[in-house]
């Protein structure tokens, strides 16, 4: 009885240690410059469902937005309440602002348009992409 006792005891302090060394999702850091009308790098990798720490600026002299459209959807010039359906996030900075955004990559694996949605942007050739890897 007391070899049992001992046996449950050790089992569940190997239990609590196991999850407390579990991680939650993959962080990935990514750092971006929005210029006027261009993304720098423009095109940038991150695994699916991780976690994405972006390191958002902007040198440019106009507002600007990093916006990720959902699999499969380009916007279309001008940008628009039609795109603005098809998105999976955005961020928008004013000129000079530097900010550190969190959100989770998709989970579906592939190519996901980036674009400036500000007005006039996309159509100065703002664009850039985000590959989802498995």
């Amino acid at each position: 009885m007391k070899k049992t006792f001992s046996i449950t005891v050790l089992l569940s302090l190997l239990v609590i240690v196991l999850a407390a060394c579990s991680s939650g999702p993959e962080t990935t850091s990514i750092t971006v410059d929005m210029a006027d009308f261009s993304f720098n790098p423009a095109q940038v990798s991150v695994p699916a469902g991780s976690e994405v720490e972006l390191n958002l600026s902007n040198s440019g002299t106009l507002e600007h937005e990093w916006v990720v459209m959902l699999l499969g959807q380009e916007a279309t010039a001008p940008f628009d309440d039609d795109d603005e359906a098809n998105l999976y996030w955005e961020a928008e900075l004013e000129p000079g602002d530097s900010q550190t955004f969190t959100f989770t990559a998709p989970e579906e694996p592939g190519e996901y348009q980036l674009v400036c949605g500000t007005a006039g942007h996309l159509e100065a050739g703002m664009v850039g992409n985000l590959t989802v890897t498995e």
